[in-house]
């Protein structure tokens, strides 16, 4: 997320809203906004709603009783996506759990699509 913060103006030059989402309760993730000094909007998805629509949800009951995977169980999987005005997905990137996207590469999808 800090990496979202600093990249933040080449993302606003690129006429993108950076939006973060979670499964976490929405009083949490302003105790995290606030605490990294995030500028852009935390959205909170405790129902699971968009996670599941987006297909980044570990939702497999296996991992419910499997005791090195229950911790990422009805967790999202660290996703990218870049959505245009219209609601429709131009770019996708779902990543370990422990992944990093370079922003560099979301950068340069932007600006394909202009």
């Amino acid at each position: 997320m800090v990496a979202f913060q600093l990249d933040l103006p080449k993302f606003e030059a690129a006429n993108a809203q950076v939006l973060g989402i979670s499964v976490d309760f929405g009083a949490a993730n302003g105790v995290f906004a606030e605490k990294l000094g995030l500028k852009f909007p935390l959205l909170s998805d405790t129902r699971r709603v968009m996670s599941r629509a987006y297909g980044v949800l570990n939702d497999d009951p296996a991992a419910a009783n499997d005791i090195k995977r229950i911790a990422g169980y009805l967790r999202s999987k660290r996703s990218w996506f870049i959505i245009d005005r219209e609601g429709v997905i131009r770019y996708a990137n779902v990543n370990d759990p422990r992944g990093v996207m370079p922003n560099d590469e979301l950068l340069e999808a932007l600006e394909k699509l202009r």
